[in-house]
């Protein structure tokens, strides 16, 4: 997975989850449930040509065929 898809992945993912909008990378980094200080950063980073791991890979590609994680509030 590249940055260009984890941008189209956060746009679509915010029409999925009714919101009409991108899921903020801070909304995105939540439900992969990552932690740290500022856990959105680490998906901009992504989108900026940082690698992506394989399991964020597989979880936003089960995420875009329809796993919603149910502690997700957005």
């Amino acid at each position: 997975m590249t940055g260009q898809e984890i941008r189209a992945a956060r746009a679509k993912l915010g029409k999925l989850w009714g919101l009409n909008r991108p899921l903020h990378a801070s909304e995105l980094a939540r439900a992969l449930r990552l932690h740290g200080r500022d856990p959105g950063s680490t998906v901009l980073s992504w989108e900026a040509g940082s690698p992506i791991s394989g399991p964020v890979s597989v979880a936003v590609e089960a995420m875009l065929t329809g796993f919603r994680p149910r502690e997700l509030t957005v």
